[in-house]
């Protein structure tokens, strides 16, 4: 059986790799060289090979004919059915969290919206900050694991999407965001599941203008 302390090493040396994927820091595409990643993070080949057999599995990373393990590109078809599929999840997943959260956690959240739309300018790491606490929150009261594992995989692989985003779209997110908290707050889960299918399917329809598609 692993131990505690190796299955720490495994678990620290995968989120360190999933994080500097996320970050772009590792380029979709980039070949990961196990001597090079081994230094980086100061880890043995063991737990490191752990960590891409890990993302292997989740096919974030692929290995090629050569054996080379390679950064998976998610594009643009993978966005919009990733998308799709939150609204669907997401959107069930409000309803079913409305009047099971406390109310200081959606006090907690609503004043964090508050406070960045308040400010000048905001980093990408603010608004990524609250994004990840608005709907992480949601799948965490939804009362279904299984659901909040599909949503958390599914927001992951959106950000692993290699589409930029529209110029302004994180203001409208931010104003959509406080929709989804105070519909909560209401307890009214069928408000709350229009609130957050709004919010994603306006997401989606920004990602398909930028793309080119036609909408409805």
């Amino acid at each position: 059986m692993q131990s505690t302390s190796s299955h720490s090493i495994s678990e620290h040396t995968y989120q360190a790799l999933l994080n500097s994927i996320v970050q772009r820091q590792i380029a979709p595409g980039e070949v990961l060289e196990e001597r090079r990643l081994s230094e980086e993070l100061s880890v043995s080949r063991t737990p490191l090979r752990a960590a891409l057999n890990r993302l292997l599995g989740e096919g974030i990373v692929a290995r090629l004919s050569n054996g080379s393990v390679i950064v998976k590109a998610f594009g643009a078809t993978e966005l919009l059915e990733l998308l799709h599929i939150r609204i669907l999840l997401e959107g069930e997943a409000a309803c079913l969290a409305a009047g099971r959260i406390a109310s200081h956690r959606l006090q907690h959240v609503r004043d964090q919206l508050q406070a960045i739309m308040e400010q000048a300018e905001i980093t990408e790491e603010q608004d990524w900050a609250v994004d990840n606490e608005v709907h992480e929150l949601v799948a965490q009261h939804c009362g279904n694991k299984a659901m909040a594992k599909l949503i958390a995989d599914a927001r992951l692989r959106v950000r692993l999407c290699n589409v930029e985003s529209a110029p302004g779209r994180s203001v409208r997110a931010r104003q959509e965001h406080m929709a989804i908290i105070e519909a909560l707050q209401t307890g009214d889960g069928a408000k709350s599941r229009v609130a957050m299918a709004t919010h994603l399917t306006n997401v989606r329809q920004t990602y398909m203008s930028i793309l080119g598609y036609i909408t409805q």
